[in-house]
């Protein structure tokens, strides 16, 4: 009977680690706000890289680099921070 009691909780934990590990991995990127972020600078031909880990800040969320072209005309990298109440900015 105990084994049974302890299954859903197994089952949960392992399912919470699993999203844990795709956030941290990159999988919740910046996407479509970060592109948004970057257009509104003036920027164009804008491609979203992987997570980055040390280019942002504590109240970012979501940090990915990028490739694009800049307001005059030079290809430029860098990396979109992003987070829940505070958008994103970008960062060279």
């Amino acid at each position: 009977m105990r084994r049974l009691v302890w299954l859903p909780i197994t089952v949960g934990l392992v399912g919470l680690l699993l999203l844990i590990g795709a956030a941290v991995d990159g999988g919740c990127g910046v996407g479509q706000d970060g592109v948004r972020a970057l257009e509104a600078e003036g920027y164009r031909d804008i491609t979203i890289g992987d997570h980055t880990w040390w280019k942002c800040g504590r109240d970012d969320t979501f940090a990915s680099n990028f490739t694009a072209t800049n307001p005059l005309g030079k290809r430029v990298a860098g990396a979109v921070c992003c987070g829940w109440t505070k958008g994103c900015t970008v960062r060279f």
